[in-house]
């Protein structure tokens, strides 16, 4: 194999291996004040390697998409989609909402996600939070013509109550 060939594997492999230590958090569990940490750190903001992934991944999760409906005390309603400003704010709220594809966590979290809306909208006096998820079919059953499909998943009603 040629000198060219062996760096351009090492460079893949490094590469490779940078996208698996940040798609796995490599920043919230890593020691980024260490000289490493920092020269790891760097290499990613140059490569992009540090992003956390978002594909199209046939058979490994279905994505999950959330809505909260809310009733203020004057009976006005309003839709409201968390959205962020940013992409890792987009990231990390779609990595919440697929705790709550979990039937064990679904209550915890919805609770929790109503809480958030009640905080910043403090009128509110009913919130239903709705999940609908788009099923991602398997490789074989996509390229023989099936595509995403959205189904709803639950809903939830939450109650402001008066201290």
């Amino acid at each position: 194999m040629p000198v060219k060939h062996k760096i351009m594997f090492i460079l893949a492999a490094v590469h490779l291996l940078m996208v698996a230590m940040y798609a796995g958090h490599f920043g919230s569990w890593g020691n980024p004040g260490s000289k490493a940490g920092t020269l790891i750190g760097t290499i990613g903001d140059y490569t992009g390697s540090n992003n956390i992934f978002s594909f199209f991944a046939p058979e490994l999760s279905d994505q999950p998409y959330v809505i909260f409906a809310t009733k203020d005390a004057t009976g006005k309603e309003h839709v409201i989609d968390l959205k962020g400003k940013s992409p890792d704010f987009t990231n990390r709220i779609n990595n919440i909402y697929g705790f709550l594809t979990l039937e064990e966590g679904r209550a915890i979290f919805s609770a929790s996600l109503a809480q958030f809306v009640s905080t910043h909208y403090p009128t509110t006096e009913k919130i239903r939070l709705t999940m609908v998820v788009q099923q991602i079919p398997q490789m074989k059953e996509f390229r023989e013509g099936k595509r995403n499909q959205w189904h709803f998943w639950f809903d939830r009603d939450f109650q402001k109550t008066v201290q």
